[in-house]
C-alpha cells in the first residue's frame, strides 16, 4: 500500500510539474479533469442465476480522472473508480454470495482518434482507447444470516433456520428469506490472502464535444486483476471487473502570450459595429458607406424599387419597367440617346488618343509650350479663354496647355467635371487656335 501511495503521489506531481512547464511555454494542451458514473460488474467464480450476464448484477459506481496530452497523438490519464460488486447463486446445488467494496486507481496511456491523423481535430465526436496499470483494494463480505439466524441451504434450493441433516428438520424447519445484508466478513478457510492487487485496465469509448471546453464521454472498461479472491472463492483463474460509464470532461485552455494584446479588446463591440449607421452591422453590410438617412434593405444596400440598378435616392425615373436600359440617373435610354452617346464616345476617344499624357513626358510638353510661345513672340496667348474653360487653367497663366487639356479629358471620363463631349471637341479646337 505504501508503494502504491508513493507511485500515485509521484505521478500526480510529475503531471502538474509538466503542466506548469507547458503553461510557461505557452503550450496548447494542459490537463483536463473529468468525472463519471456508471455500472460496475464482476466476472468470476460465482455464476449467478441461469442466463445471467455481466449486466444482471451490476452495481452503481463513480469515479474521476485527470487527463494530459503528451503529443499530437498520445496522452496519459490518471483514473479512480469507486463502487461495489456483488453476485449470488442459489439453486438446488449451490448457495454462494458476496459483496465487495471496490477502489481502483490506474495510470493509462491514451490514444485519442481526433489527433488530426486519424480523425480531424475539429470533429464533434471521436473514439478513444487506453491501456494502463493500476492498483485495486477490495473487501469481500457475505449475506450469511438474517437477524442473527444463519442460513442453511437445503437440497431443494431453499434457505432454512436449521440444517437439513438435523433429525426432524423437515417438519420443524422454517424457510428463511434473505435480507441481502452483507454482514459477514469472508475469508478463506485454508489460505490468508491480501485484499489488494494490481490491475490491467483496457478502456474504449466515444467523446462528444458539447462546447470548446466541455466534452461528454461514454466508455467501457475491462479491468483484469491479479487475484482470484474478490469473491472469496479460489477456483482457478483470476476475477475481473467490467465498468460502463457516462462522464463529463472539462478541458482547460492555455492562453499564449501572443493573445495578451487582445485581452482588453471587446470583440462583441466589433461584431455590432455599423460604420455607416444604416442599421446593418458591418460584417453583414454588402454596401458600405451608405449616405446618412437613406433607407436600406437587410443587406445594407439602398432600396431600388424598380430594380433598374440605380437606387431610389439617385433614381430620377421611378418605376422603370423591368428589363429597361437606363443611364446613370435611372432614366430610360431611347435609341436616339444611345446613338448620340456612341457618336460622342467615338469622337472623344479619337481626340483623346491624340492627347494621352503617357505619350509625352512633362519635359517634352513644357518644351512644346515654350517653342509655341516663342513662335508667337509672347509668353501667353492673346486669345481670351472662354468662360466655361477658365476653370481648366490651373496655373492661371491665361493659357490652356496640352497637359490641362489631357487632365480635362481624364476628368470627363471619371465624371469629375460638367463638360460634355461637344465641349471637349471645342476645347481641343481652342487649344490649337490659341
Amino acid at each position: 500500500m505504501k508503494k502504491f501511495t508513493l507511485l500515485t503521489t509521484l505521478t500526480v506531481l510529475l503531471a502538474f510539474s509538466s503542466t506548469a512547464q507547458e503553461k510557461s511555454n505557452g503550450a496548447e494542451h494542459i490537463p483536463s479533469i473529468g468525472a463519471h458514473i456508471g455500472g460496475l460488474s464482476y466476472l468470476g467464480d460465482i455464476q449467478g442465476t441461469k442466463g445471467a450476464t455481466p449486466f444482471t448484477y451490476w452495481r452503481p459506481a463513480y469515479g474521476f480522472y485527470l487527463e494530459k496530452k503528451i503529443g499530437s497523438i498520445f496522452g496519459v490519464s490518471l483514473n479512480g473508480t469507486f463502487g461495489k460488486v456483488s453476485k449470488s447463486q442459489l439453486d438446488n446445488d449451490v448457495f454462494q454470495n458476496f459483496e465487495s467494496k471496490i477502489m481502483n486507481f490506474d495510470l493509462n496511456l491514451l490514444l485519442d482518434f481526433d489527433n488530426g491523423k486519424i480523425i480531424n481535430e475539429e470533429s464533434l465526436f471521436s473514439p478513444f482507447i487506453s491501456i494502463g496499470f493500476g492498483y485495486l483494494i477490495f473487501d469481500p463480505k457475505g449475506d450469511l444470516m438474517n437477524n442473527g439466524t444463519p442460513y442453511f441451504h437445503w437440497d431443494d434450493g431453499t434457505l432454512r433456520d436449521v440444517a437439513q441433516s438435523v433429525p426432524g428438520a423437515d417438519t420443524t424447519s422454517v424457510i428463511i428469506k434473505r435480507d441481502y445484508t452483507y454482514e459477514s466478513a469472508l475469508k478463506d478457510s485454508v489460505k490468508s490472502y491480501a485484499k489488494n492487487t494490481f490491475t490491467l485496465p483496457i478502456r474504449f469509448g466515444l467523446k462528444f464535444e458539447l462546447s470548446p471546453n466541455l466534452d461528454a464521454r461514454i466508455s467501457a472498461a475491462y479491468i483484469m486483476t491479479f487475484t482470484d479472491y474478490i469473491d472469496n472463492i479460489a477456483a482457478g483463474g483470476n476475477d475481473n471487473l467490467f465498468y460502463t460509464s457516462f462522464g463529463l470532461q472539462y478541458n482547460f485552455k492555455a492562453s499564449s502570450g501572443r493573445d495578451d494584446k487582445y485581452k482588453d479588446f471587446d470583440f462583441s463591440e466589433v461584431d455590432n459595429m455599423d460604420s455607416d449607421g444604416d442599421g446593418v452591422v458591418d460584417y453583414k453590410d454588402m454596401c458600405q458607406e451608405t449616405p446618412s438617412g437613406i433607407e436600406v434593405d437587410n443587406k445594407g444596400c439602398p432600396l431600388d424599387d424598380d430594380e433598374d440598378g440605380v437606387p431610389n435616392y439617385l433614381d430620377k425615373e421611378a418605376n422603370t419597367p423591368a428589363g429597361t436600359l437606363v443611364n446613370r440617373d435611372g432614366v430610360t435610354l431611347t435609341e436616339e440617346m444611345i446613338e448620340t452617346q456612341e457618336r460622342m464616345k467615338d469622337s472623344v476617344e479619337t481626340e483623346y488618343r491624340t492627347f494621352v499624357a503617357e505619350d509625352l513626358s512633362q519635359e517634352e510638353i513644357e518644351e512644346i509650350q515654350r517653342l509655341y510661345q516663342e513662335a508667337n513672340n509672347s509668353s501667353v496667348s492673346a486669345t481670351q479663354i472662354p468662360e466655361r474653360f477658365k476653370a481648366l487653367d490651373k496655373d492661371n497663366d491665361n493659357y490652356i496647355s496640352a497637359k490641362e487639356v489631357t487632365n480635362a479629358i481624364d476628368a470627363f471620363f471619371e465624371g469629375e467635371n460638367n463638360l460634355k463631349a461637344k465641349d471637349l471637341n471645342e476645347l481641343i479646337d481652342f487649344y490649337f487656335d490659341q
